[in-house]
């Protein structure tokens, strides 16, 4: 269990550390940033496609 256990954090320590980041928006249409890994391109679109849409629809709380 220990060795396992090892195993999954240095697998997630590595995912963290090739993450990718891309932030969209400005202060006045509002700002999102998404992680994501960009070597995997359809992940990534569908990520940040799903970012907008909540940002569009969410914008005017917002800025109330």
């Amino acid at each position: 269990m220990e060795d396992n256990l090892k195993k999954e954090i240095i697998e997630l320590i590595r995912a963290m550390q090739s993450q990718d980041s891309i932030e969209i928006g400005n202060s006045k249409t509002g700002v999102v940033k998404i992680y994501c890994d960009f070597s995997k391109p359809s992940e990534a679109e569908a990520k940040l496609t799903d970012a907008i849409k909540i940002l569009k629809t969410k914008r005017s709380e917002v800025f109330e």
